[in-house]
């Protein structure tokens, strides 16, 4: 049977994705086993690039070259400056998070990286490449919630844990990514350089990301430019 674009490019980023999904970080966050200056620091760095985010998800909106597309990324964009946005300050006030802090902290490697693939991908004006970036961020994290997690029969208490973990499974985040790579087999070659490189280094960053919330736990209060 022929494999589609999605499961080509999964199965190539196999060792990296299944590393990130089975990562110290994910496994330590849903038993409530998470450092609180580990969480804190992840999420500092995560909020860094959530500008470019939203610009990535506008670009996919302006380059979607459907309407019921269209509508469905921007119904998402909503979810995000709504329900993941409000975990965010939450957890900012929750750690004592300064906005010094989140105007200007020194990067993590996967942080600086994730930042400049974000923007490569939007100047691109490209909407395969567009979904490259985005099926990764979110299928990639609807697996390790899901798995970690057993589908929701295992789930943290703590509800800096319970919560992250919530806005990335379940029933309506399952449908949004199945979109994502219904959108990307349709609309994607796998043979393009230019999306298998938007693929990988995600994937890469992904990975990254995880290694680099310990590696700069407590970094973040004592970095701020």
């Amino acid at each position: 049977m022929t494999q589609s674009a999605y499961e080509l490019l999964r199965n190539r980023t196999g060792v990296e994705w299944d590393a990130a999904v089975n990562h110290r970080f994910v496994r330590e966050l849903v038993h409530d086993q998470l450092a609180d200056d580990v969480l804190r620091s992840y999420l500092i760095q995560d909020w860094q690039f959530s500008f470019d985010f939203y610009s990535l998800m506008g670009e996919a909106i302006a380059t979607a070259d459907t309407m019921p597309a269209k509508v469905r990324l921007g119904r998402q964009m909503g979810f995000i400056a709504n329900d993941e946005n409000t975990y965010f300050h939450e957890r900012f006030a929750q750690f004592g998070v300064s906005e010094r802090e989140l105007e200007s902290p020194e990067l993590t490697p996967a942080s600086a990286g994730f930042r400049g693939l974000y923007r490569d991908a939007v100047d691109a004006h490209s909407y395969a490449q567009a979904l490259a970036v985005l099926l990764v961020a979110e299928s990639l994290y609807l697996d390790w919630a899901e798995t970690a997690s057993d589908h929701g029969r295992s789930m943290p208490r703590l509800e800096q844990n319970i919560g992250w973990v919530n806005v990335h499974r379940g029933a309506d985040f399952e449908e949004w990514v199945r979109f994502l790579i219904d959108e990307f087999d349709r609309v994607a070659d796998p043979k393009d350089p230019d999306v298998v490189r938007c693929f990988e280094q995600a994937v890469h960053y992904e990975l990254g990301f995880f290694d680099d919330a310990y590696d700069h736990a407590g970094d973040d209060s004592r970095n701020v430019a």
